[in-house]
């Protein structure tokens, strides 16, 4: 876990918003785990959440201080660069969308160099 993140082919880079709020995580769909940990993994799809080729995976760690972000297959396992490819641009923009989501919550932030 870090302060501040890059998926993977991405030049955005992130961080945990200071004003981050336990609610703000839970109403966005963030899950805690048994070690008091949120995760969030939300599908990157074109025509059916049940066949996304990627998903987006989160986690903040339980003191709201650090987190991971990454784009995976399907199953999790491995790291993804969707923006390489030029057909996966659908999913660049579902991605985009959902971080922007999460920036206008108050749980993400770009930071700006």
């Amino acid at each position: 876990m870090a302060n501040t993140v890059v998926i993977n082919g991405d030049k955005r880079k992130f961080t945990l918003n200071p004003d981050l709020k336990l609610y703000a995580l839970i109403d966005a769909g963030f899950v805690k785990t048994t070690k008091g940990n949120f995760n969030y993994e939300h599908p990157l799809y074109n025509d059916s959440p049940y066949n996304a080729p990627t998903k987006l995976k989160m986690t903040i760690n339980k003191n709201l201080s650090h987190l991971t972000m990454v784009v995976t297959d399907r199953n999790g396992l491995q790291k993804v660069n969707i923006f390489k490819n030029k057909q996966l641009a659908p999913t660049v923009d579902l991605l985009d969308y959902i971080l922007k989501d999460l920036e206008e919550r108050n749980i993400l932030q770009e930071v700006k160099d």
